[in-house]
């Protein structure tokens, strides 16, 4: 049987290796056989700390203080989570305590004088930043909180634009501290006015002089994330973001930086590490508390409502915790109390992209169409859609009499984006144009084509599809096709939502009649056979924002393969398909997608068909213009264009809604499906 001392140690091992779980166990079995084992009910305080459970972590220091109180890094702990804990006052005592037991405790004197900064106490906050001066004469931060006249210096030089006067002046050796963080601020001022430009000039010359200068690496590396800067570039932010990270590691900014760079990338998982890295470092930044919500929301929205909202205690105006809170407040359900938080967070920062791009999403999801669409205009700015918006000369029509002008209308965003907005070209004929120019994806073109009068429309090839196309016509004005909405769509009940809008070609829809009747299943029948004709897709593009989430994948759909009586014809094309590697299908499952040209052909098989089902992508919106049935199934929280809970929708008359209860759950979706799917058979059989 191993002694407490080797218990301890193999706890100490598991906690240190990152094994959480397994020593926490084996603190608790060590406290079981000694209740008073101060080193045990330290370190599973520690470990209470690092997993989010404060108060828990408080008690056993306290505890452990009682059996031995002259430990001055027990003292510090308990500090540290009265801070998470907003104990302003408790904190400061037990600081000051640290500090008798062991003076030259640097650290306890910076929290020191912060913790009296956060109580009011700032005459003590200043004698404890002059102590920590002297033991650490080039602290950053003792001597940027300590040098106010130089602060003024600097700001002075800045407010009268003299720049290069600022950054010489602020970035001696004796103004460095206070030097580089007020450079820094206004660098960040100016990305605040939209002059990320002249910001990251600024930051680059600090750089020049002090090249190891960890504060303006950081928030370089943010700048580079802007797509307005050198076009943005996460790989780019990443390398100053870790040049920063190896500079101060100590620094719970520099991980908060990193953390940012690789959410930009996708890289969840490596992000909330960051993020946990730098609330490591200062359990109370409020930024990573944000951050660490905005990666789990998905995964954890209460968890994530908890951090926003801890977040918000330190900090009332970080928009981006706002903006957390609203997002966790959609996964709960709670419409209202999301469009507010996402309303604090414009308060805070007017100009947050983020907070108007979920507000509008949020407000068109509740049917606010006259609001909705003046947010959705806040797209371009989005990091969604970053670099999308196109520089044309031509000024943006506002709706005005087109008479004797020219109008080019021009895609945007995906496939189902444009089938689902081509229904407003009829209200910008009747604004009497010229000539209409309607440009569109390169698999559309076919079917657009032949869905508009060649008189008054021209359907041209989208710019970036077709690269060596000698350039866009010369037209008056131009706008965004989805930016039609908000010209002709001011409520739902204004919707354009007679259907079919859009017609197959009937030659190929012949061909493909007759391609169906001919075609043979695995067990040798004929698909002319009696029996429900249904189309299936399952995936969407996996490039678009949030795919992963609405893309059930065929196994999701598993449930309705399983229904008798119906012959499924796969439609997927793309990335999808690799869902059918291994699969074990049923014979009445007969894969198109090989021969699938373009999106008229999947029209023209549509049109055979009896229903289509569908994940949220390009076909179900293909299916409902054609006026073919179609059943979508919805993620939770669903795409805006599909509303709440109603299972029809006042833009597609045809389709049925299938909705997730839970994020990430497609049973519940699958198994209605497939209920509705036998009795719509039953239904045909009687």
């Amino acid at each position: 049987m191993a002694t407490i001392a080797e218990a301890l140690a193999i706890a100490f091992d598991h906690h240190e290796s990152g094994r959480l779980a397994e020593a926490e166990i084996l603190y608790g079995r060590i406290l079981d056989a000694d209740p008073h084992q101060a080193t045990a009910l330290h370190l599973l305080g520690v470990l209470y700390g690092q997993t989010d459970r404060p108060k828990l972590a408080a008690a056993l220091f306290v505890g452990a203080i009682g059996l031995v109180p002259d430990n001055p890094g027990l003292r510090y702990d308990l500090a540290r989570v009265r801070l998470i804990l907003e104990d302003g006052e408790g904190a400061v005592a037990a600081l000051r305590r640290t500090l008798a037991l062991q003076p030259d405790h640097a650290a306890a004197l910076f929290q020191l004088a912060l913790a009296c900064r956060g109580v009011g106490r700032h005459d003590e906050s200043l004698l404890a930043l002059e102590r920590l001066l002297t033991l650490q004469p080039d602290s950053l931060e003792a001597r940027y909180l300590a040098d106010r006249a130089v602060a003024r210096e600097g700001r002075a030089l800045l407010e009268r634009g003299e720049i290069g006067r600022a950054v010489a002046r602020l970035t001696r050796p004796v103004a460095e501290a206070v030097g580089v963080p007020l450079l820094s601020a206004h660098a960040a001022a100016l990305y605040r006015d939209g002059r990320a430009v002249e910001a990251a000039r600024l930051l680059r010359g600090i750089l020049a002089v002090l090249p190891a200068e960890a504060l303006a690496l950081w928030n370089l590396s943010l700048g580079r994330l802007d797509g307005g800067v050198e076009g943005g570039d996460a790989a780019a932010a990443e390398r100053l973001a870790r040049r920063a990270r190896a500079l101060a590691p100590q620094e719970a900014e520099a991980h908060a930086k990193l953390g940012l760079a690789l959410a930009a990338q996708g890289r969840r998982a490596e992000a909330a590490l960051a993020a946990r890295a730098a609330l490591a470092c200062d359990p109370a930044h409020a930024p990573s508390l944000s951050n660490l919500g905005a990666l789990i929301v998905q995964k954890d929205c209460g968890q994530a409502l908890r951090l926003a909202d801890r977040a918000l205690r330190l900090a009332p105006d970080l928009g981006e915790a706002w903006v957390v809170r609203g997002d966790a407040l959609v996964h709960l359900d709670r419409p209202r109390d999301a469009e507010a938080a996402f309303r604090g967070a414009l308060r805070a920062a007017p100009h947050l992209v983020v907070a108007h791009w979920n507000l509008a999403h949020l407000l068109l999801r509740l049917g606010d169409y006259a609001a909705g669409w003046a947010e959705y205009e806040w797209r371009w700015r989005s990091e969604a859609l970053a670099g999308q918006r196109r520089p044309f000369r031509q000024p943006l029509w506002d709706g005005a009499d087109l008479t004797g002008r020219t109008i080019l209308i021009h895609a945007e965003q995906g496939l189902g984006d444009t089938i689902q907005f081509v229904r407003f070209l009829d209200a910008v004929l009747r604004a009497g144009p010229a000539h209409v120019y309607l440009e569109a994806h390169g698999p559309l073109l076919s079917l657009l084509e032949r869905n508009t009068d060649p008189g008054r429309v021209t359907v041209i090839p989208r710019a970036p599809d077709f690269p060596g196309v000698g350039g866009l016509p010369g037209t008056d004005v131009q706008i965004p096709l989805m930016s039609l909405a908000r010209l002709f769509c001011p409520s739902l009940e204004s919707i354009p939502a007679r259907v079919p809008y859009l017609h197959p070609d009937p030659q190929r829809a012949a061909a493909w009649s007759e391609r169906l009747a001919g075609e043979r299943l695995a067990d040798g029948q004929p698909t002319g056979e009696p029996g429900l004709r249904v189309g299936l897709v399952w995936a969407g593009n996996p490039s678009f924002h949030g795919d992963a989430q609405r893309s059930p994948r065929l196994a999701g759909l598993r449930p309705v393969l399983e229904v008798a009586g119906v012959r499924f014809f796969a439609l997927q094309k793309g990335p999808g398909r690799e869902d059918l590697e291994g699969m074990d299908l049923p014979s009445s499952f007969t894969d198109l997608g090989p021969d699938i040209a373009d999106v008229a052909d999947t029209a023209a098989i549509m049109a055979n068909l009896d229903l289509v089902i569908s994940s949220c992508t390009g076909p179900a919106h293909l299916a409902g213009a054609l006026g073919v049935p179609v059943w979508v199934v919805l993620p939770h929280p669903p795409d805006w264009r599909w509303l709440m809970e109603r299972d029809d929708s006042p833009w597609y008359p045809t389709a049925r809604l299938f909705r997730q209860t839970r994020s990430g759950d497609w049973s519940g979706p699958a198994e209605a499906v497939a209920r509705a799917l036998r009795k719509l058979v039953d239904g045909l059989g009687g």
